[in-house]
Parts: C-alpha cells; sequence; structure tokens
C-alpha cells in the first residue's frame, strides 16, 4: 500500500506540474498575443475545464503523499505533500478574485482592465506553477531514497534467511553428530547445506562465529560453532546493528 500511495502522490503532482508549466509559458503567453477581446473570452471555457482537473490532482496528490509520510514516517513526503497542497488554499484565497473578475459578465473583454487582470493571473498562476514544480522535485527524491530503502529491504530479508538457515543446519549438525562443526565448512562438507551463503551487505561468505563454552558444550573436548552473525558494521533501517541480528 506504502508504494502505491508513493506512486500515485508523485504521478499526480507530475501531471499537475507539467499543466502548470505548458500553462505558464505556452497557453497564456499565447493567449496574451492575442486580442484583449478574444484572450478575456478564450479564459472562460480554459479555467473551467482546467479546474477540474488541477484541483483533483493537487488534493488526491496532496492525501496520498501525506499518507505515504504516515505509513514511512520519511518527512520528505510530509514536504512534497505539503507543496503540492499549498495550490489549493492559494488558489482559493489568492487567485480566485482575480478569477472571479474575469469571469464576470460585466467585464469589459476588451479594455484594458480586462487584459491587466490577465496579466495579474499569469503572474500569480506562475507562483502556483513554482509550488507544484518544487513538490515534483522533492517528491522525485522521495522516490529514489523509498527505491534505495526497498533494495536494503531485500538484502535484509535475505540476511535473515541466510542466518535462519545457518543456524538451523548447525543444529541438526550438532544433534546428529552429537558434536558441534568446527568450521561452516564442516556442514557443507557433511552435506547439510549445498554451498555457504553470501552475506548480502558484506559481499563474502566470512561470517562471525560464535563458538561454545568448553563446559557447556556438547562434546567438552572439542567445543565448537553454536551461532553466526553478520560481520558487517553498517545499521539496519530498524535502528539495530546487523552484526547484532
Amino acid at each position: 500500500m506504502k508504494y502505491v500511495l508513493e506512486f500515485v502522490a508523485t504521478l499526480c503532482t507530475a501531471i499537475f506540474a507539467g499543466a502548470s508549466l505548458y500553462i505558464t509559458f505556452v497557453e497564456h503567453p499565447a493567449r496574451m498575443q492575442c486580442a484583449t477581446e478574444v484572450a478575456t473570452a478564450e479564459f472562460a471555457p480554459s479555467y473551467r475545464r482546467a479546474t477540474v482537473m488541477q484541483a483533483s490532482l493537487a488534493i488526491v496528490a496532496f492525501l496520498t503523499a501525506v499518507s505515504a509520510w504516515w505509513l514511512s514516517r520519511s518527512p520528505i513526503w510530509l514536504i512534497g505533500g505539503i507543496l503540492i497542497g499549498a495550490v489549493v488554499p492559494f488558489t482559493l484565497v489568492v487567485i480566485l478574485p482575480t478569477n472571479k473578475r474575469l469571469l464576470d459578465p460585466a467585464l469589459d473583454e476588451n479594455s484594458d482592465s480586462a487584459r491587466g487582470l490577465l496579466s495579474k493571473w499569469g503572474r500569480l498562476h506562475a507562483v502556483r506553477t513554482v509550488l507544484s514544480a518544487v513538490a515534483l522535485v522533492v517528491l522525485l527524491l522521495a522516490t529514489a531514497v523509498a527505491a534505495q530503502d526497498r533494495i536494503v529491504e531485500s538484502k535484509e530479508a535475505q540476511l535473515r534467511m541466510d542466518l535462519f538457515t545457518l543456524r538451523s543446519v548447525i543444529q541438526q549438525f550438532t544433534l546428529d553428530k552429537q558434536k558441534a562443526p568446527q568450521t561452516l565448512d564442516d556442514i557443507r562438507q557433511s552435506g547439510y547445506i549445498r554451498v555457504i551463503p553470501v552475506d548480502p551487505f558484506t559481499g563474502d561468505a566470512n561470517w562471525a562465529l560464535d563458538m561454545e563454552d568448553a563446559l557447556l558444550a556438547v562434546d567438552q573436548q572439542e567445543p565448537g560453532i553454536w551461532n553466526v552473525h553478520s560481520r558487517s558494521q553498517l545499521t539496519a533501517l530498524d535502528g539495530t546493528a546487523y552484526s547484532s541480528w
């Protein structure tokens, strides 16, 4: 679910930012090159169509980004969500009065006042474009961080599986032989495991070995291995050291 929320938040923000950039750098400048009457008349249907799409995208992006933050506790998702969500109150509080004046039937569509309102709207919309573009950059960065975390999660899962396998075969070897293995190669040569797994974090099979206490060993004359750990000095995503697993 977390990954779906992250994808939806980033996708909606990308579409919103793309549409905003198009309006700011293509549609509105082209509109302003037309006669004032034509530009004002075109604004109304363009605004009505864009409002539904952009409002929906901003709200969905905000909600999914905040939800992704709630699940992951990664503040970068919250920052991105707030940035894209900010376009909604900015539109309602700052841009809407200008929109209403442009849509007012009493407005002379060929007047200097109408052209001034269109110019003002363009400047205000540019702010919304900047907000959405910055939000997109933040969410793309968050996506990159999340992708890296997923790689680490996969390695952590592999490490847990390797440790479980090694500990299980050590225990089985000890029960069968009534003697703990002296090396990990002993369990391989005895057929309990085909190959010693490679630690996904160190890149080799040189595991840290816990040897039996001579007084507590199954064979007190020749104590052997009773546990294994990773030699990695890295810290896991949950804050614990891999070497303590």
